[in-house]
């Protein structure tokens, strides 16, 4: 997708700043010993998780600057990956949910923000797919939405009856007064523009404060919270699979990990 080639551009970036500050300009000059000098100042401030997708980044570039130039040898060809924290993903209780989709009033700003956590929660979408939910793909009467997920991959997801009637609150008291430039995405401010990420996760954050929950609780929180309540009502995982349009159901298990803990 276009922001894992931005992100893979930034870890480069990165990458190469330190070895000029170093002085090296030359590939055949960086070697293994100058690439764990990288990463020992780059895990003093990162995860490991975001150190394993720097070094998948400086792989790939090496690989690719060796396949086409043999002379130059790869330094981290050998260079192993990090450990991983077990870390196990924030969600919000039931209650909690009922909590926060409740402190909305019934202004038209209200209805506006409520409608966008209640499809971020009921359809457990990420940001970025919420953000980018076009009317064409809302299909309130067959009660299903069309998502264009990571890798452009398509996935059909059932939306709750709550949320069906909160959508439809959305579109006949909201936005159908806010588009005034016949703007194809579902969600849409008052000046008729497309929601940001930016601003959902500000919302989040603000609710999450006013209303003395979780603070380490984000907005994908809410599909941690979809994937985990699914589970915890018997949903087949390979379902919660198809739902959160996970490649890999190792992707998915995290959450058996909770209902584990639990």
């Amino acid at each position: 997708s276009e922001r894992t080639v931005e992100a893979y551009k930034r870890d480069l970036d990165g990458y190469l700043d330190y070895m000029e500050s170093l002085n090296i300009i030359n590939m055949e000059d960086i070697t293994l010993l100058k690439v764990d000098s990288f990463f020992q100042q780059y895990c003093q401030s990162h995860k490991m998780t975001s150190a394993n997708r720097v070094l998948a980044s400086i792989r790939s570039f090496h690989k690719y600057t060796t396949l086409n130039h043999p002379n130059i040898n790869n330094p981290v060809l050998y260079y192993h990956s990090f450990h991983k924290e077990k870390h196990l993903p924030s969600y919000l209780e039931f209650e909690e949910i009922l909590k926060l989709l409740s402190s909305f009033d019934s202004s038209d700003k209200g209805i506006f923000q409520k409608t966008l956590l209640e499809t971020l929660y009921s359809c457990g979408l990420r940001v970025s797919e919420c953000c980018q939910l076009k009317l064409n793909d809302v299909h309130l009467n067959e009660r299903i939405l069309k998502i264009n997920g990571k890798g452009g991959k398509e996935r059909i997801i059932p939306i709750a009856s709550n949320c069906v009637e909160q959508m439809k609150q959305y579109i006949s008291l909201v936005r159908n007064q806010w588009d005034t430039k016949n703007s194809p995405y579902f969600f849409i401010n008052s000046l008729s523009h497309p929601v940001n990420r930016q601003y959902v996760h500000q919302l989040i954050k603000k609710k999450i404060n006013e209303l003395d929950l979780n603070p380490d609780i984000s907005a994908h929180s809410l599909r941690h919270s979809f994937a985990t309540h699914l589970l915890n009502g018997n949903a087949d995982l390979r379902v919660v699979q198809e739902l959160l349009g996970h490649s890999d159901i190792q992707t998915t298990q995290i959450y058996t990990h909770v209902q584990n803990k639990r």
